[in-house]
C-alpha cells in the first residue's frame, strides 16, 4: 500500500503484438517542424508506445556535398537533425530518415545543376533517370550522407510513384521500355548499400506489386515480386482506402505469401485539407491494423502527408494517432483514451469529429477557396452544405476549443458566409492572421508564402467581385 513515507513497488509487464511502431511524418510538401514541436510529437509517440518516427525529408536533408539543395526550403541543419535524434532516443523512439531517391525528386532535379538527372523532359514530374549511371550516382552520394548521418536501424529508401521511368530519356537511349529493370537494379543497389552499414532498409510497395497501377501496367510491374532482392527489405505496404478488412488481408498476403516481410501503412486522411477526415481514416485505421495483426506481419507505419502545402496542423493528428495504437494494440476504444490523456472535455472532442465529417474536412478548402470543385456543385448542393455547417456551428457554439480547433471552427464560419454571399475581403485577411500564428508556433515560416498567398488571392478576388 502507498503510504507516508513509501511507495508501493510494481512490475509492469507489456504484450505488445507489433515490433515495429512507427509514425511517418512528411515535412517536406510545406511545413518544416520546429526542434521543438518535434520534441512535442516524440513525447506523445513515446506515451502512446510508438517506436519508431520516421521523417520524410525529400530535399530537406542536411546534405554536406550539396548544400543547395532545400536551401531555401526551410531544410533541417544538421544539429536540429541531431538533437531530435538524441532526444527521440532518451524516450526510446528511434527517429529514421524517409528518402526520395528514384521518384518525388522535383525539388532536387528543377534545380538547375541537377536537370540533366531528370526522366522526364519537365523536371517537375520528379523521377530520375536511372538509364543515366551518373544520375544514379548522384543519387547513390545522397545515400551515403544520409547512412552516415543517422545511427538508426532502419533507413526509408522511398521508391514509391515512379510512374515516368523507362518512359523519357531511359526510353530514348534503348528505344525498349526497361522500367522495371531498372527500378529492380537502381533499389538492389541501394539496399546493398544499406545492407553493408549493419541497417535494416524499408521500401515502399507500390510499384513492386503494381497495386495502384492498372491493366498491362500492373502486369508488367507485378513481375517485379519476383526478384529475390525484396527479401533483404522491409515492404512499406501502404493502402488509404476505407473499407473493410479482407480487403487488406489480400494486400497483405501479396507479399505474406512470397516470403517479403513487410509493414502495414494505412493514412491519416490529412493531406490536401485543413482538417483530417476522421471518417475515412479512421476506417483505413481500423481495416489495415485489424487485417495486419489478424495477419501476423511485424509492424505498421502509420502516415500523414502534406500534399498541397501541408495546411493540416501537426497538432491536429494527436487523436487519430492515439486511435492507430488502440486499433493496434488495444481495444479500440480511443475516444475514453483520449479524454483521460487529453483532459478534454467531451464536447471538445464532439467537435473534433464534426470537424472530421467528410463534408467539413473534404469540402472547406474548396468552399474557402471558390476553386473548380467549388464551381461544379450545383445551388443544391451548395445550400447542403451550408445547412450542415450551420448545423455543425450551432452544436459547438459555445464550446471552449483550442486554438488550433477554434481556428476550424472560424474557417467554417468564413464557409457559411461565402455560401450566402456575404463573405468580405476581411474575412480572408482574419484568416490569414490566425493561421499564420498557428503556423509560426509549430513550423519554420518557410512554406508559409504560399499558403498566405492563397488566402490574400481570395481576398483580392472577392474585393474585386470576381468569381
Amino acid at each position: 500500500m502507498q503510504g507516508r513515507g513509501r511507495l508501493p513497488e510494481v512490475n509492469i509487464l507489456e504484450d505488445l503484438r507489433f515490433g515495429f511502431r512507427g509514425f511517418h511524418l512528411d515535412i517536406a510538401r510545406g511545413g518544416v517542424p520546429r526542434v521543438e514541436t518535434f520534441k512535442r510529437i516524440l513525447r506523445w509517440l513515446f506515451i502512446l508506445k510508438y517506436d519508431h518516427l520516421a521523417i520524410y525529408l525529400e530535399d530537406l536533408f542536411p546534405w554536406r556535398r550539396y548544400p543547395q539543395i532545400g536551401g531555401l526550403r526551410g531544410r533541417l541543419q544538421e544539429g536540429e537533425l541531431r538533437e531530435v535524434i538524441e532526444y527521440g532516443e532518451k524516450l526510446g523512439v528511434e527517429v529514421l530518415p524517409s528518402l526520395e531517391l528514384s521518384g518525388h525528386m522535383e525539388n532536387i532535379l528543377t534545380l538547375p545543376e541537377f536537370k540533366a538527372y531528370s526522366e522526364w523532359h519537365n523536371p517537375r514530374e520528379g523521377c530520375l533517370a536511372l538509364g543515366d549511371p551518373e544520375a544514379r550516382e548522384f543519387a547513390y552520394s545522397l545515400l551515403e550522407e544520409a547512412l552516415e548521418l543517422f545511427p538508426s536501424r532502419y533507413i526509408h529508401l522511398g521508391g514509391d510513384e515512379t510512374w515516368a521511368l523507362g518512359r523519357g530519356r531511359s526510353l530514348n537511349k534503348t528505344w525498349r521500355f526497361e522500367g522495371p529493370r531498372l527500378y529492380e537494379e537502381h533499389h538492389g543497389r541501394m539496399i546493398k548499400m544499406a545492407v553493408e552499414k549493419g541497417k535494416r532498409p524499408i521500401l515502399w510497395g507500390d510499384m513492386i506489386t503494381g497495386m495502384h497501377l492498372r491493366g498491362e501496367e500492373e502486369e508488367v510491374w507485378t513481375e517485379l515480386m519476383e526478384s529475390p532482392i525484396w527479401k533483404e527489405a522491409l515492404i512499406a505496404n501502404w493502402d488509404y482506402t476505407p473499407t473493410h478488412k479482407q480487403h487488406f488481408r489480400e494486400r497483405i498476403r501479396m507479399l505474406k505469401d512470397r516470403g517479403i516481410q513487410q509493414i502495414a501503412c494505412p493514412g491519416l486522411s490529412n493531406w490536401n485539407r485543413y482538417y483530417p477526415n476522421y471518417q475515412t481514416a479512421l476506417e483505413n485505421l481500423k481495416g489495415f491494423l485489424e487485417a495486419a495483426r489478424e495477419e501476423g506481419i511485424q509492424g505498421f507505419l502509420i502516415t500523414a502527408w502534406g500534399d498541397d502545402g501541408e495546411e493540416c496542423l501537426f497538432s491536429h493528428l494527436e487523436p487519430l494517432m492515439l486511435a492507430a495504437m488502440e486499433f493496434a494494440e488495444g481495444s479500440g476504444k480511443w475516444e475514453e483514451k483520449w479524454l483521460a490523456l487529453s483532459g478534454e472535455e467531451e464536447r471538445v472532442l464532439r467537435a473534433r469529429r464534426l470537424f472530421g465529417s467528410p463534408q467539413v474536412s473534404d469540402m472547406l478548402k474548396h468552399i474557402v477557396f471558390k476553386d473548380h470543385i467549388y464551381h461544379r456543385l450545383s445551388s443544391r448542393e451548395k445550400e447542403e452544405i451550408r445547412e450542415g455547417w450551420e448545423e455543425a456551428l450551432r452544436e459547438v457554439e459555445g464550446t471552449p476549443l483550442p486554438e488550433d480547433l477554434s481556428f476550424i471552427r472560424r474557417m467554417l464560419e468564413v464557409g457559411v458566409r461565402i455560401l450566402r454571399g456575404l463573405a468580405t475581403a476581411s474575412d480572408y485577411l482574419t484568416l490569414s492572421n490566425l493561421y499564420s500564428q498557428l503556423w509560426l508556433e509549430e513550423r519554420k515560416p518557410e512554406g508559409l508564402g504560399r499558403i498566405v498567398e492563397r488566402f490574400w488571392g481570395a481576398a483580392g478576388r472577392e474585393d474585386l467581385h470576381l468569381p
